[in-house]
């Protein structure tokens, strides 16, 4: 239960005292994901870099 005596706090899904310590990234996707940024593509959980580029650029041309 949550302590009552400060403010209104928003609890995550899962509490860190309920997460188990074998609660890790296997190693199958741990080895996709360091293949995935060394080719420079798109990595869940990492700024896109092209996408960035993307918002950055001015929609009108300058004269």
């Amino acid at each position: 239960m949550a302590d009552r005596t400060g403010p209104w706090q928003r609890l995550g899904v899962i509490p860190t005292s309920r997460q188990s310590p074998e609660c890790r990234t296997d190693p199958i996707y741990a080895t996709l994901i360091h293949s995935w940024y060394a080719e420079g593509r798109t990595v869940p959980g990492r700024p896109d870099p092209e996408w960035r580029s993307l918002v950055e650029r001015d929609p009108w041309p300058r004269n």
